[in-house]
């Protein structure tokens, strides 16, 4: 079976079993996790907070679960807000492929979705499952576990990622490469410390001072000539040379672009819900996968930065705090919370921690 079709398999039937339990708290309407003067709550696409902001700290929504923390301890709540698992880690991570990590005496381990420790807590630190494997750190270097906690790739590492689309970027000794789930490298080259995860299928590569991109095999699929790149997202990069950049399908060819990049703002870098906003006159300006421009917004570059929308809005990072626009470039939320993540629903998937 292909590596990445299996890791999709392994996803899909925890998110079923993850829905299935929590079938008396069916998904709700997309929400996003905020933080307001030290407080931390949920809130819908309207900004009307759906859970108050009344905890100490808390993760996303990650299959039907959320992490939260009271006082000096995490524990878990439902989309409903009721605790389901109480407060009593010392750090906790968000829900992936029906586990999550924790910290017992200073030491990370793994729980069910009732909170049972299925996998001790024993690692210096423990990233989410994907693809039936976890990161792992012990003693300072990085290897990978399965779900009963037996180590299948050892702990050698200098660094490393989690697993994605069957495929894990690591380093060591200063070479950095891809490796598969039983811990064999896949590429002969010396793909640059800034090389990222595999993303539809894609990973963008250093090689001597360019970017380009190799598949799931190894192989460079997009020849290395960038000055920057990143990642793909709805089967489009963004690439760029000198201050232009420009958006490339997984052939290479141009499908957008280019524009001129003159600061972060509005520039999204990647395309989300099908949309992206890009730099054009002077403004922030919204486009299609085609390039066509759908609005043409009142936002200007040096007025924060936008991220890439999910669920129908997007996030910007203002010297007001975080806030939301909307697909019309309007703003839909007012910035104003010390910290906000995207919206997603309450039982997918889609992991994310404040930096």
């Amino acid at each position: 079976m292909n590596i990445t079709r299996s890791c999709l398999i392994v996803a899909l039937l925890f998110v079923t079993a993850s829905s299935h339990t929590n079938a008396q708290n069916p998904v709700r309407e997309p929400i996003a996790t905020v933080e307001l003067h030290e407080k931390w709550g949920f809130i819908d696409r309207s900004g009307r907070y759906v859970l108050d902001k009344q905890f100490d700290g808390a993760g996303t929504f990650s299959e039907g679960l959320a992490a939260v923390k009271i006082g000096r301890k995490w524990g878990y709540i439902d989309a409903s807000g009721t605790l389901v698992i109480s407060p009593q880690f010392e750090a906790s991570g968000d829900f992936s492929e029906g586990m999550a990590s924790v910290t017992v005496g200073g030491k990370d381990g793994f729980i069910d979705s009732v909170g049972a420790i299925t996998i001790v807590p024993e690692f210096d630190h423990a990233w989410p499952f994907s693809c039936g494997l976890a990161m792992v750190e012990v003693n300072h270097k990085r290897g990978y576990i399965n779900k009963s906690g037996q180590i299948i790739v050892s702990p050698r590492f200098d660094f490393a990622m989690p697993f994605s689309e069957g495929l894990a970027l690591v380093s060591q000794s200063g070479k950095v490469h891809f490796i598969n789930r039983l811990g064999k490298m896949i590429t002969d080259i010396d793909i640059g410390p800034g090389a990222e995860s595999f993303s539809e299928g894609m990973a963008k590569v250093q090689v001597g001072k360019k970017w380009g991109f190799i598949d799931s095999a190894g192989e460079l699929a997009i020849a290395p000539e960038f000055d920057y790149a990143f990642s793909f997202s709805d089967g489009l990069a963004a690439v760029g040379k000198d201050q232009h950049y420009w958006f490339i399908n997984r052939t290479g060819a141009t499908v957008a672009g280019p524009w001129i990049s003159t600061s972060l703002g509005c520039d999204g870098w990647k395309f989300g819900d099908g949309v992206a906003l890009v730099q054009a006159d002077g403004r922030c300006v919204l486009i299609d996968e085609s390039g066509s421009v759908l609005v043409q917004t009142d936002l200007h570059p040096l007025d924060g930065v936008i991220y890439p929308f999910s669920e129908g809005l997007a996030r910007i990072a203002t010297d007001s705090g975080f806030g939301y626009i909307d697909e019309n470039g309007l703003i839909a939320i007012e910035p104003q919370f010390d910290y906000a993540t995207d919206f997603s629903l309450p039982g997918s998937s889609r992991p994310e921690l404040k930096p």
